[in-house]
């Protein structure tokens, strides 16, 4: 019992990206493009998606894989069915899921993360401080928001091509340096705004823009009334072994979700 409720602890303290992001690059020749995908980051921000709500399931993991992202990542398999995913902007998730027998919920509002497991008698509050790689954002589930925005920077690298899709390849970083010093690269579709594939890279020290950590792969998009949303997510180790894959349907995109959704 004591260890079960300890990993219960642990799994609810695993950030946005082990949860969402559970989550081959072919040499396909890319589809037409009417012009050179643009520079400017700016112009691939989802634009008027308030919230959505989904279903997540886990397809498949690989937990000798999975723990070289994270000692913690094979936590948030103990999660079994169907899992409920609602997201509001800005930084607002809930997570509705079974923890064995048990009724699982997981908020997140702003900086404050709160989980309750009523039957292993868990209910708590952590705050996540200011540290941005800790934020729950829109980019977990491939998608560029105006509010991530505001505190990351951004620069233009290439065009290359992903799954058959020229994309835009941007190198993100966290404006503010002593909080946070990783990195990420991001390939967009310029066509869909979806991030087709993003490298996480861990925090530098010396100088040095620190090591792959894990590699994500948003496919299979499908269209929402007017949103794309990747239906399937995978996720990689820095060794390219697959850890993970999560599956996503019954999306449903601006619904009005209530506040009150996300309070303990």
């Amino acid at each position: 019992m004591v260890e079960s409720r300890r990993s219960a602890v642990k799994l609810f303290s695993l950030p946005l990206l082990a949860i969402l992001g559970l989550v081959s690059l072919g040499a396909a020749t890319p589809r037409a493009q009417a012009q050179e995908p643009s520079h400017n980051l700016n112009d691939y921000v989802v634009k008027d998606l308030n919230d959505f709500s989904a279903s997540m399931k886990i397809v498949e993991f690989n937990e000798h894989e999975g723990v070289k992202i994270n000692k913690d990542f094979p936590l948030i398999y103990k999660i079994k069915g169907d899992i409920k995913v609602k997201y509001k902007e800005e930084n607002k998730l809930r997570i509705d899921g079974r923890l064995g027998a048990s009724n699982a919920t997981l908020i997140v509002n702003g900086t404050t993360q709160y989980a309750t497991i009523p039957a292993a008698h868990i209910k708590t509050r952590l705050s996540l401080g200011n540290e941005p790689g800790k934020r729950k954002t829109l980019l977990d589930v491939g998608m560029i928001s105006k509010g991530y925005l505001a505190y990351t920077q951004a620069e233009f690298k290439r065009t290359q091509v992903v799954d058959g899709v020229l994309c835009a390849v941007f190198s993100v970083s966290y404006r503010d340096k002593t909080l946070d010093t990783s990195h990420r690269m991001i390939w967009i579709d310029p066509k869909t705004k979806i991030v087709l594939k993003r490298d996480e890279y861990t925090q530098g020290d010396k100088g040095n823009g620190g090591k792959l950590n894990a590699t994500f792969l948003y496919k299979q998009p499908v269209e929402h009334d007017g949103f794309w949303f990747p239906s399937r997510i995978e996720a990689y180790n820095n060794e390219n072994k697959r850890a993970g894959v999560t599956a996503y349907t019954d999306v449903k995109v601006n619904v009005g979700l209530d506040e009150s959704d996300f309070v303990q």
